[in-house]
């Protein structure tokens, strides 16, 4: 199950992983922006020497960019987490949480749990969806033990897409939000040719609101002042003007948008 931007919200999930395959996938009640994590269930990597001094669990924080298949829709990404071992002992990764604001989103488990040596690097794939600051929380336990602690990082997850698409918005005057009967994301640039007069649907950059009919049975209206219009109102359609004048003119009906 995947959620892709402009969707709706999808409960978030609790993942138990059993090495090597998926050992079961339960829904919670919260909110979730993506389908169950993928990767080797928290693998440790070859050894590598700590920083000086330190000598704790060590999660990478990290910048992400999603890839969209459809201007800035349809996109994703895989969250590459990795925590170092520099406890000097070796360790249980039992655990991995992500939070977007403050709120649960997903829930991993590993089981059985993922022994890391000193040194060695914890890894797991994360698939991402949507945008914006995400924590991530890594539980971990001395081997053998039962005291679990837990180190956090940040990650940054990016749509360049939509971020060019918001700043063209804003060069156009217009309003950001979710339009038509989809309810589809995008922007709504403010019409260069608001309220000028028109005859055909093709003479405006938005509509063409119908006003009346001329003296000669002709629809006459202006046009819109934004491109995107939401609602049944009085449409004066694209090639009306090309169409036979019907005298007496019918009694106009709304269009819903």
């Amino acid at each position: 199950m995947r959620t892709h931007l402009g969707r709706p919200v999808r409960p978030h999930l609790l993942v138990q992983r059993s090495l090597p395959r998926l050992a079961f996938l339960v829904a919670l009640a919260a909110a979730s922006p993506f389908a169950s994590a993928k990767g080797k269930g928290g693998d440790a990597a070859g050894s590598r020497k700590c920083p000086p001094g330190e000598t704790t669990v060590k999660v990478t924080p990290l910048e992400l960019k999603l890839k969209c298949k459809d201007g800035f829709h349809e996109c994703e990404a895989d969250i590459p987490l990795k925590a170092q071992n520099c406890t000097g002992g070796f360790l249980e990764f039992t655990k991995l949480e992500m939070y977007e604001h403050d709120r649960r989103s997903l829930v991993l488990e590993f089981s059985p749990a993922s022994i890391v040596p000193p040194g060695a690097t914890w890894k797991e794939q994360v698939p991402w969806t949507t945008p914006g600051e995400v924590e991530a929380v890594v539980y971990f336990r001395p081997s053998g033990g039962s005291d679990t602690d837990a180190a956090r990082a940040q990650v940054k997850v990016v749509n360049r897409a939509l971020d060019d698409a918001k700043k063209s918005c804003e060069r156009c005057s217009g309003t950001w939000g979710r339009y038509g009967i989809n309810q589809n994301e995008g922007c709504n640039c403010k019409s260069p040719d608001a309220d000028k007069t028109c005859y055909d649907g093709d003479e405006c950059k938005g509509q063409c609101l119908f006003m009346q009919y001329d003296g000669r049975g002709r629809e006459v209206g202006k046009c819109s002042d934004h491109e995107r219009l939401s609602g049944c109102l009085e449409i004066v359609a694209k090639g009306a003007s090309k169409l036979p004048v019907r005298l007496p003119p019918p009694r106009k009906l709304p269009t819903c948008l």
